[in-house]
Order: C-alpha cells, then sequence, then structure tokens
C-alpha cells in the first residue's frame, strides 16, 4: 500500500449531551437581562454607570437600590446615570437590601429545571455565609420573591466567580472551594455540583496563590469560557511564581473533552501588570485581568486599565469573537478591591426554556464536496422548525435549509461545495412560547468555516505510531497514542465525500474499521491531543 498525507480537521459531530432535570445556560447564551448593585461610592458608581451605558441597547439593565435610608433615592442615581449617558432605555431600578457591589458572587444562578410537568425558570442560591454579610447573602430570595421566581438553595458555600459553566454539562471552579467546605468529601462536593447544576462533570482547577486576587481565588480571574469548545485563559511572565501553575492548567484545559468529546481550543491573553509595571507576588494584591470580562447578547465588557496592553486585549477578543461588539469599561478602581467588570455583573437567562446546542465549524476545514451539521434542541414545548441558514461567498443572502431529525439530535447538509469555498451560516429553532438562534444575536454574528484548497502534509512524526492495516477484507487502525492521549473519534470518508466508518472514543489500540472496496479514502483519527490525517489508496 502507499499512503499519503493530507491533513484533515474534526467536522461537526453529531451531540452526545446530558439528560437531566436541570439546566444552567453559558453567559454567552441570549440572556434576558444583567443585573448591577449601585454601591453609593463615588469611585466605582461611575464604573456601574459605564457598564449599565454599554449594555443598554442590547440587554435590561436591572440596578439593585438600597431600599433603606441612604445616601441617594432612584432620582439622584437616576440623575446621575444622565450625567453619564446612560438614558431611560432597557434601565430599570430593583430595590434590594445589600452590603457590597460583588453581585457575581452573591447573585443567582439562573437556570432551567423540570418541575414534573413542565420546563421552568428557578433561581439556584449558594451559600455565602462566612463573610458577614447576610443582606448581600439575602439577594437570591429578595429577587426570586419579587420576580416570582422560585428559589432553590444549594449547600456549597462558593461564591458566583468561582463558578464557570460551558452550557452544555461541564462546569469549573478552583480548588479552594474544598477549603470552604470542610464538612464535605471531594466527591461528596463534586457530586453536589453535578446534581444541583445537572452537569456530567466538573473540574477542580489549581489556584493562583501568588498573583493578587484576594483569598478568594476565582477562575473568572483567569479563565473566561469563550464558548462551548473555547476557553481564554490568562498569560503571565515565565519570572513570576505562579507561571508554573496557569501554564498547567491551560494544558489541563487544553486536554479536557467538553461533552461533544471535542477538546477544548485553549486561547491565551497577557494579563497586565499593575499601575508601576510590578506584577502581584502574593495572594492580597492586586490583580489585574482582562478574562474578568462580561458577554452577553452580542456585546463583550471589557476592562480597561488604560495600558498598551488593552489594544492588545481588544484585538484578541475581536479574533475570538467575530462580530461581537468589543466595549472597554476602565476597571482601575475594581481590581485594588480584588474584581473587575465580571464579578460587578450578573446575567439573567431568558424566561423561556429554548436552547440550541450545537459544535461550530471554525476556521479553515477540509475540502469535502458536502458538509453535514449537527444541533440539539431543548425546549418546554414541541418544536415547530429547525433551520439553517447559509450563504457561500460572496453571496450575500442567506439561503434556507429545514433541518432534519437525526438520532435525536438535527441534520442539515450543505451540498455542492468546492475547494476554497468560504460558508457563514446559523440555526434558528422556535417552539410554540418563541424562537432563538445560534449564535445568539444571529444574523449580525454568524459562524464561518473555508474549505481548504489542497492537501498540507503531516509528517510521520505528528503520529505517536498509527498505521492502517488490510486483512482478509477489513480495515483496521493500529494506533498506539502517547501518554496522556485517548482516541476520539475515528472517521473515514471516500473520494466522493461519503462516510463509510466512524468509531468513537476507545482506548482500544486495535480498532476494527470495517470493509472497503479498491480506491482512495480519507482517514482521520481525533485525539485529545489533536487530530491525524491520511489520504489513502487501497489497492486490495
Amino acid at each position: 500500500m502507499n499512503y499519503r498525507f493530507l491533513f484533515l480537521i474534526v467536522f461537526s459531530l453529531p451531540i452526545l449531551l446530558y439528560s437531566q432535570s436541570r439546566v444552567f445556560p453559558a453567559e454567552n447564551e441570549y440572556n434576558e437581562g444583567v443585573l448591577l448593585t449601585w454601591d453609593y461610592a463615588p469611585s466605582r458608581d461611575s464604573v456601574i454607570a459605564n457598564i449599565a451605558r454599554s449594555l443598554q441597547d442590547v440587554t435590561t439593565v436591572w440596578i439593585i437600590y438600597y431600599p433603606g435610608p441612604a445616601p441617594y433615592d432612584t432620582s439622584y442615581i437616576r440623575y446621575y446615570l444622565l450625567q453619564h449617558g446612560v438614558g431611560y432605555t432597557n434601565v430599570k431600578f430593583i430595590p434590594g437590601w445589600t452590603e457590597t457591589l460583588w453581585i457575581r458572587d452573591y447573585g443567582p444562578f439562573s437556570g432551567y429545571r423540570y418541575n414534573g410537568e413542565n420546563w421552568e425558570r428557578f433561581f439556584l442560591d449558594a451559600r455565602y455565609s462566612k463573610y458577614n454579610r447576610p443582606k448581600d447573602d439575602s439577594i437570591p430570595s429578595q429577587l426570586g420573591r419579587q420576580w416570582g421566581i422560585p428559589v432553590t438553595q444549594f449547600p456549597v458555600e462558593v461564591e458566583g466567580g468561582n463558578v464557570i459553566l460551558d452550557g452544555t454539562g461541564n462546569g469549573f471552579g478552583s480548588k479552594r472551594i474544598y477549603n470552604q467546605n470542610p464538612s464535605y468529601t471531594q466527591n461528596q462536593i463534586k457530586n453536589l455540583f453535578l446534581d444541583y447544576f445537572g452537569l456530567n462533570d466538573f473540574y477542580f482547577l489549581d489556584v493562583l496563590e501568588h498573583s493578587g486576587g484576594g483569598i478568594w481565588m476565582h477562575v473568572d480571574m483567569f479563565m473566561k469560557m469563550i464558548d462551548n469548545q473555547t476557553i481564554m485563559v490568562s498569560s503571565y511572565p515565565q519570572y513570576l511564581p505562579d507561571y508554573p501553575i496557569i501554564e498547567g492548567i491551560a494544558q489541563q484545559l487544553a486536554q479536557t473533552l467538553n461533552q461533544f468529546g471535542v477538546p477544548y481550543k485553549v486561547i491565551r491573553i497577557p494579563a497586565p501588570p499593575k499601575a508601576d509595571g510590578s506584577y502581584a507576588t502574593t495572594l492580597n494584591d492586586e490583580m489585574r485581568t482582562y478574562t474578568n470580562s462580561l458577554t452577553t447578547n452580542g456585546v463583550v465588557v471589557l476592562p480597561r486599565y488604560n495600558h498598551p496592553l488593552d489594544d492588545t486585549a481588544r484585538e484578541i477578543y475581536k479574533r475570538a469573537l467575530p462580530g461581537y461588539e468589543i466595549r472597554m469599561v476602565d476597571a482601575r478602581t475594581l481590581t485594588p478591591l480584588y474584581g473587575a467588570i465580571h464579578c460587578v455583573t450578573r446575567e439573567v437567562c431568558k424566561a423561556e426554556f429554548l436552547r440550541i446546542l450545537h459544535t461550530a465549524l471554525k476556521g479553515e476545514q477540509p475540502y469535502e464536496p458536502v458538509k453535514k451539521l449537527y444541533c440539539k434542541v431543548q425546549a418546554a414545548g414541541a418544536i415547530d422548525s429547525v433551520m439553517l441558514y447559509y450563504r457561500v461567498l460572496p453571496q450575500t443572502t442567506f439561503q434556507t435549509l429545514p433541518m432534519q431529525p437525526y438520532a435525536g439530535d438535527f441534520e442539515g447538509v450543505i451540498d455542492g461545495l468546492n475547494p476554497g469555498d468560504t460558508v457563514q451560516y446559523y440555526i434558528y429553532a422556535a417552539d410554540t412560547a418563541g424562537h432563538v438562534f445560534e449564535p445568539a444575536v444571529a444574523p449580525i454574528v454568524f459562524h464561518q468555516f473555508t474549505l481548504s484548497t489542497g492537501g498540507v502534509s503531516i509528517t510521520e512524526n505528528s503520529f505517536s505510531y498509527c498505521n492502517f492495516v488490510f486483512n482478509n477484507g477489513n480495515f483496521y487502525l493500529n494506533f498506539k497514542p502517547s501518554e496522556r492521549e485517548r482516541i476520539i473519534l475515528v472517521r473515514i470518508v471516500d473520494i466522493n465525500g461519503k462516510e463509510v466508518s466512524r468509531n468513537y472514543a476507545t482506548q482500544d489500540s486495535y480498532i476494527l474499521l470495517g470493509k472497503l472496496a479498491r480506491g482512495w479514502y480519507f482517514s482521520q483519527v481525533v485525539t485529545t491531543k489533536g487530530v491525524y490525517s491520511r489520504k489513502i489508496f487501497f489497492t486490495d
């Protein structure tokens, strides 16, 4: 047999997702609004006002004000907002007994649960009892009573800034959660997260003990979920004591599979220094970060520090989230208090339970005349329609293609593609209560991929050991993965783009792929460390 190598990347995999009675959307999904707390501190009120101005054209902004004796009433707050360019549109006031502005930490986790008859929006209220802030701790219950939203108590002590969800069944937090809950074992804590959040897995990451940020050691100070397959992680100079820890976290995340069975792509973003140019080397010091941003309804509110790296951070976000508006807000009065933009905001999911879960095709893809896209739709009511909208540049109008039920998911097939084509697409779903898009603010934002014009060589060194064997009419893969590497998917496609063999995650090194006729085939081995591909001609 003669082998030639052709680069071939992952296509959209059918989604294998958890089935739970509780679902918590990711931050980047469409939200009804964002909660802010008025702090009654001039140095920080301007931050809240600037965040409100950045969001009011895309979502509802709820500002929690203190209903008891306070320096200013809502008339003064409204006047202050107007003076800072915040109009009346989509800005509402909510009375709430509070003590601080850190709504991310004590505010409610908003999600959906099945109550035995239907799906409903609800709040999950984590314990927040160790800071002597009972008013802050009661905010989820206060809001639940005012809005008529049921509240469930989560028996684990944890702040919201230390919980990041990808929306498909994975969650992340730092190992500080273990120390906060000494009455539970580590396994019990994990199981509580899986149960109350409806997750398949929750990952406890190492803490940064010498990079500032105070005792909280929150994951949102050094990582951000861009979408369900992409994570942004801070990078630090090599001379800092926490450098090996943050590199280890980045490596761990890159080797972790999301619930689609795809390894997360890790994007690095530099963490800016303090105003004097130095970085924190102790725990109780200022920690500046660009990952502590808010993403909602097509807008990213990104912290600004009046540092040259601000422009770099903006460009990294623009590349990571094409089509999103990047709006920067000065966060220099927040970081000395160990927080930033994400810490003073809390998104609230929309009332209707209707979601599209999809692993998107992005960037350069290998040429195939046919591309299959899959999605799962979760809905409270009956699903009326699921549509794929796509265009092949230079077309300006999106074509509409109904997606068909396929093994519990929905499948859309784009055919007639040519090498070098650039495809832009988004997905629409509707049920009896409403509709939703993927991405959340399509068609302003859409997914895009480009088909390659030819093969890119991959050397044999790209493989730990990989060989295709034909024996007695059957085709086998003999694959010996390296340490900490395992197979996710093995796929064989004929020269016409028809898939002739597919095998999912396995630990076996000798895999039966099936019977093949004489001719050319494209082979693809997807592992936790990369994608290995070859173009093979079988002569029998």
